[in-house]
This record gives structure tokens, sequence and C-alpha cells, in this order.
């Protein structure tokens, strides 16, 4: 496991934060930064708890 895998890993260990590719839309799981479906990098990252309306 490379160094930034486990950096990424380890900030977002949260149940909060959303991984989307920015091509296609399939919602990923926070350990890929390749999408499965269409093969881009762009992944966006969402942080859900910033959304909540209270």
């Amino acid at each position: 496991m490379s160094f930034a895998t486990t950096v990424r890993r380890w900030l977002s260990n949260s149940d909060d934060v959303i991984y989307e590719c920015r091509n296609c839309g399939t919602v990923l799981e926070s350990v890929e930064w390749t999408c499965s479906s269409c093969g881009s990098m762009e992944v966006a990252e969402y942080d859900s708890s910033e959304y909540e309306i209270s």
C-alpha cells in the first residue's frame, strides 16, 4: 500500500464523505481513486455533513 493511499484512508475515515466520479457519476469507495466504470481519475469528494439542513 502506498503512502498516499494510507494517508487518504486515514483522512477519510468518515461515513459522511462521499466519493463520486466527475465523469460518469459513479459513487466510489474511499480507497478508489480511479473509477471502476469509466476509468477516469477525476474523483470528487463531498462531505455530506456540510450539506445537512438543520
